[in-house]
């Protein structure tokens, strides 16, 4: 028996930037309506991306508790998943308020933002890097916003980036929720 041992196991990480509202389906639509049409592009997008190579986890920062377009991927084709989102609890711990990106507005300072999402950043990597262990193709999705971080930190266990902005694709419809 020939037993080759494959010293390198990281190879290609893919970084997909997204607009969160991709993510999901949205219950009790119309099969028909132009957002489950959209939703799906994203889903035939992500399956395009295992057809062409041996993925073996797929990371996303996603809404916790609702199952994601990845993560049905993911179960579908028999591939780890994990949700890098900071949870909640983690959250309060580390003091970053929900929306802090959107929704505060001005009353918050950019040098507060900065820290704030410094510290939601540096939570996703770790995790993404524990989850990427081992894998000799992995795919991380994330607002577009985490693309750059991302790719920083996946240059320094793979030996080959590949990088979509989803945002930035033909099919993107930026007017449906």
């Amino acid at each position: 028996m020939d037993l080759t041992l494959d010293l390198q196991p990281y190879q290609l990480a893919i970084v997909v930037g997204v607009d969160h509202k991709v993510q999901h389906f949205i219950d009790g639509i119309a099969p028909d309506d132009p957002r489950i049409k959209f939703r799906l592009k994203f889903h035939d997008f992500l399956r395009g991306i295992t057809g062409r190579h041996p993925v073996d986890v797929i990371c996303e920062e996603a809404k916790h508790g609702a199952e994601s377009i990845a993560e049905m991927v993911a179960d579908r084709e028999a591939l780890r998943y994990r949700n890098i989102e900071v949870p909640m609890q983690r959250r309060a711990e580390l003091g970053i308020p929900l929306g802090y990106t959107d929704g505060l507005g001005s009353e918050v300072s950019p040098e507060q933002k900065a820290k704030w999402n410094a510290l939601h950043e540096s939570h996703m990597v770790d995790e993404l890097l524990e989850a990427f262990a081992g894998a000799r193709a992995a795919v991380v999705i994330c607002g577009v916003s985490h693309m750059l971080a991302f790719a920083q930190a996946l240059r320094t266990k793979f030996a080959h980036i590949e990088e979509y902005d989803v945002t930035a694709m033909p099919w993107f419809d930026r007017s449906l929720p």
